[in-house]
């Protein structure tokens, strides 16, 4: 090959080069190819970029040369913002701040709600702990909102999306969370109030005469522990009927723990669900997809805690094609009861969600065996719905009903006894509030997560044999690769003494 030409093709090269360049800065193209189209932006998103009239200004405070998978977190979120920039046309704009490079910025990090984590490292073969500041401050107009830390994944653009979409309301709808009859105060439910509180105003509300339900754009009803009057089941009655909408989240069934027992919980709100066209069962779910309790167990002088599988607390990931549902998959209930229809052919009875198939039910009342070794015999049915949808056919002004068969799957509680929801229980339970208010817009969004993959459940039998194969197998190859080497080695030898002897 001549110099001309090489210089020839050297100069091609590099034209194409900065041409591609070129086209790439002009051109925004990004591919995902994750099955969950983790690193794409939904269309909720989209919509809320797309409808923005002023500027969304982004100030992230994030540390830097921390361990790797913090600043990996800072540049997917920087790429994040470049995103947004991009789809919006500008109109979000973001900056970044180091805390940690002055007293200063420290002090303004702080001061707009944004404050340190404290993590450790090895430097130089030595244990130090570092202030990692992970968080933003979003500015629309004259409002703001602070986002102290920033999860990785998926939880970025969720949590970035509402914060916005928050700022650009003009107004919420209120929604009423009816209480008088041993229901949880709003503070032991504030996860599920966070999270209603981005699209709507929730507030307490009761059923007495003087209370105007007509203004709500839905009711919630959570958990009833007391005896109902019959006046306030006709107050809700008359809602429906004058097209509001109500999503219930009730116990037919209670535990004990004290005493082992489970026992008929009965309130009245039963019975007026079925003239609803749904009935739940006086029964307790059995599944062997299930959470786990801890047992403390004596063992000699010790005393030892011990996590048991629990099959009386469900994990739900069998959901109807349906939105309430879409995008799920891991709902933890506990203590729930079987739904059906009644058979009323003026209703709609919509499931919204399964147990999975293995599974069954006991009857009201029983005793909680935690000693109990459960085998599959103990679950022979499939697919029993714990959530549905009723709705009254071809009467588009009657509101509808989206049941839940447990009560306590949105309680947070309080004091000592406070715990953190799964994530898929907020958002199942907001996406019924969502669905029936006629706003579907977030729901792809709040439940655009990784996906839980849970691992297939295998028979007995064929676990033993694997336990064999596992132990066996590496036995078996180890006398087989030696009796291929003692072989190669004889024929070695033999075939050396053939020459020898030549």
């Amino acid at each position: 090959m001549t110099k001309a030409k090489l210089k020839y093709i050297l100069l091609l090269v590099t034209g194409i080069v900065i041409l591609i360049n070129l086209i790439s800065d002009n051109l925004y193209i990004r591919l995902d190819f994750t099955e969950d189209q983790r690193y794409t932006l939904s269309q909720s998103t989209l919509d809320i970029l797309n409808d923005l009239q002023d500027p969304v200004t982004v100030t992230a405070y994030f540390s830097e040369d921390l361990q790797p998978q913090f600043d990996r977190m800072r540049q997917d979120f920087k790429n994040l913002l470049e995103e947004y920039a991009t789809r919006s046309d500008n109109k979000v704009v973001y900056s970044f701040i180091n805390p940690n490079e002055s007293d200063e910025l420290e002090r303004e990090a702080q001061q707009n709600g944004i404050q340190p984590l404290v993590i450790s490292s090895r430097e130089k073969n030595q244990a130090v702990q570092k202030r990692a500041y992970m968080g933003a401050v979003i500015n629309y107009g004259e409002a703001v909102e602070v986002l102290p830390f920033l999860e990785p994944g998926a939880q970025m653009e969720y949590a970035l999306t509402m914060a916005i979409k928050k700022m650009t309301i003009p107004e919420k709808p209120p929604v009423g969370i009816i209480t008088g009859h041993g229901e949880p105060d709003m503070d032991e439910i504030n996860e599920i109030v966070s999270e209603l509180q981005v699209l709507y105003a929730p507030e307490s509300t009761t059923l007495e005469d003087s209370i105007d339900l007509d203004k709500y754009q839905a009711l919630l009803w959570v958990r009833p522990t007391d005896s109902i009057p019959d006046a306030h089941l006709e107050k809700v009655e008359s809602y429906i009927r004058n097209g509001g909408n109500l999503v219930l989240a009730i116990n037919k069934v209670e535990a004990d723990f004290n005493t082992g027992m489970g026992r008929n919980l009965y309130t009245g709100i039963a019975d007026w669900l079925e003239k609803h066209g749904v009935k739940i069962n006086p029964d307790f779910l059995i599944d062997a997809n299930c959470g786990s309790v801890t047992i403390r167990q004596q063992q000699g002088p010790f005393i030892i805690n011990t996590p048991v599988s629990f099959p009386y607390l469900p994990v739900i990931s069998e959901f109807a094609d349906h939105p309430v549902g879409k995008g799920l998959s891991a709902v933890m209930l506990q203590f729930a009861s079987s739904l059906e229809s009644t058979s009323d052919s003026t209703f709609n009875f919509v499931p919204l969600a399964f147990t999975s198939s293995k599974s069954d039910a006991q009857q009201a009342p029983t005793f909680f065996n935690f000693q109990k070794e459960w085998s599959e015999s103990d679950f022979t049915r499939n697919a029993i719905p714990v959530a549905a949808l009723t709705e009254k056919i071809n009467d588009t002004s009657y509101g509808k009903i989206i049941v839940f068969s447990d009560g306590d799957f949105v309680i947070n509680g309080s004091g000592q006894e406070a715990r953190q929801l799964q994530p898929d229980n907020i958002s199942f339970f907001v996406n019924a509030v969502d669905y029936l208010s006629d706003d579907t817009g977030l729901m792809q969004l709040r439940t655009k997560t990784i996906k839980h993959r849970p691992l297939d459940q295998i028979k007995e039998s064929k676990q033993a044999w694997l336990k064999t194969l596992n132990f066996g197998l590496p036995l078996l190859l180890i006398i087989i690769i030696g009796f291929v080497r003692y072989q190669h080695s004889i024929n070695l030898r033999n075939k050396r003494r053939e020459e020898s002897y030549a």
